[in-house]
């Protein structure tokens, strides 16, 4: 009770803040995570709209917390790429850390499969997942392990991918041993985004299932897939060998593409 009371005492400050110490015009709050809140802004001269992000109040003592908000605007600035926000400014609101950045107009996948109910072929699945793997790679040329690749994260506009939220993300380690990683999610290396790519490629294959029987079965059988597709996305998900590099599963998904006859070979 008392921290709810205290977030929607810093929502007024927000507000104000926007409304009196900036050019930009509060429009809504967006989303409410677990340490962060973020809301939409506009700059009424252009109309275009941009994203501010703050810490949760409650955090807001925590050293540990403040310095891993901080490490998220730094590594947005570093990765600076066409398909991530770029930062325009950040500061402090009553001892609340901010950042303001781009707002991406597209749609996550998350609302396309589960709330517009859009399904996506074996064709359009690899075509995304490579999309996917070409930002990645990028990221990890840069050292940078996004680790929350989920499809609430991933936005879709024009068919291109976005990718957002990056309050997990951590510089990459190169000599993590693959044999000690417990979780694979929290892992610092390749490991991790590889992972969770493997699963937004489930959740858009499995976007065309339709059950036909009552016992629930593993995705391997309920899917039907070409052998060699299940060994991929088992090696995405360390079932199986897994990856060396984001590089490594791009040129073997290209491969999958070709065996299907999803790519052009012109």
């Amino acid at each position: 009770m008392f921290n709810t009371i205290k977030e929607n005492k810093y929502h007024a400050l927000v507000k104000s803040y926007i409304d009196n110490n900036t050019d930009y015009r509060f429009i809504k709050q967006l989303g409410d995570g677990s340490y962060g809140v973020a809301y939409l802004i506009e700059e009424p001269s252009s109309g275009e709209k941009f994203v501010l992000k703050r810490m949760k109040a409650k955090h807001r003592k925590s050293c540990k917390l403040r310095e891993k908000f901080h490490l998220e605007i730094q590594l947005l600035q570093e990765i600076d790429l066409p398909n991530t926000p770029s930062v325009i400014s950040h500061g402090v609101i009553e001892e609340v850390p901010f950042y303001i950045m781009d707002y991406i107009d597209g749609q996550t996948f998350e609302q396309s499969i589960f709330i517009e109910g859009n399904t996506f072929s074996v064709e359009q699945s690899l075509k995304f997942a490579s999309q996917l793997l070409e930002n990645v790679i990028l990221f990890h040329q840069k050292g940078i392990v996004h680790r929350d690749l989920r499809i609430p994260n991933i936005l879709m506009k024009d068919e291109q991918l976005y990718i957002i939220d990056f309050g997990l993300a951590v510089y990459m380690k190169c000599d993590v041993d693959f044999n000690e990683i417990d979780n694979p999610k929290r892992a610092e290396n390749h490991i991790s985004d590889l992972y969770f790519i493997g699963h937004f490629l489930l959740f858009l294959l499995y976007s065309t299932y339709s059950p036909t029987q009552k016992k629930e079965r593993s995705w391997q059988e309920e899917l039907q897939l070409p052998p060699s597709l299940i060994e991929y996305i088992e090696r995405l998900l360390i079932i199986r060998e897994p990856f060396n590099s984001a590089e490594d599963a791009l040129k073997s998904l290209q491969c999958q593409m070709l065996e299907h006859s999803f790519v052009s070979t012109d």
